[in-house]
């Protein structure tokens, strides 16, 4: 499915636009550490990167995530929001923000949180940019689940297969596919496997190209 051209794209956030994951990471070692349990950068690439938190942890707490799950995710999120301001953003998402033209609707679909989101799109300058926010809060089904990016497309007024996806996740890529939406997988280099399912896969945003009438061009990038 290579469609010629689109009406909207909508982002995952974490990893897409925001290099958000690092910080989540020691956000949620240091909540597990209080309890005893000790998670490498290696097992959340694995286990808990774009998933919910309820997967992510009952693969690193296993039969104690039902009595300590709750309390980790909370603890977690506590720690996360003191840290919003060290989330940086990427630096070839801000350039493809202010290289899109004009009338191409924007949204963002996230397993995030909207405060989270809000603050670090507000700190930025980008809030306004985007037409709809699609957050944790906001649908019942997860990533790989198509519910995020359908919720996503209702939002921006259009159908599925106009609107283009970019995400960073084996799970994204394939909800963007469950909800007959094209997907370009950028690979940041933190997942092995699972992108190349995509309709197209680059390494920066660079190569992501939109014509005047949302013509969808994927080079090789910078």
């Amino acid at each position: 499915m290579r469609p010629a051209r689109v009406r909207g794209i909508i982002f995952d956030f974490d990893g897409i636009l925001v290099d958000s994951e690092p910080t989540r990471f020691k956000a949620g070692a240091e909540a597990l550490a209080e309890i005893g349990v000790s998670l490498t950068w290696e097992r959340f690439l694995t286990t808990w990167l774009g998933r919910t938190d309820e997967a992510g942890l009952r693969d690193v707490l296993g039969d104690r995530y039902e009595a300590e799950g709750r309390q980790i995710v909370a603890r977690r999120n506590a720690l996360y929001e003191e840290r919003l301001g060290e989330v940086p953003p990427f630096s070839d998402a801000a350039r493809l923000l202010g290289r899109l033209p004009r009338g191409i609707r924007l949204a963002v679909a996230t397993g995030s949180r909207r405060t989270e989101v809000e603050r670090i799109l507000a700190r930025l300058g980008w809030l306004g940019q985007f037409r709809t926010l699609v957050t944790a809060e906001d649908y019942r089904r997860a990533k790989p689940a198509p519910d995020p990016f359908l919720a996503a497309a209702r939002g921006l007024d259009l159908p599925p297969p106009s609107c283009l996806v970019v995400e960073d996740s084996p799970a994204g890529v394939a909800a963007a596919q469950a909800a007959g939406m094209p997907v370009l997988a950028v690979d940041r280099g933190r997942v092995p496997l699972g992108l190349d399912q995509a309709t197209w896969k680059a390494e920066s945003l660079e190569a992501l190209t939109l014509g005047a009438a949302g013509e969808v061009v994927v080079g090789p990038g910078a």
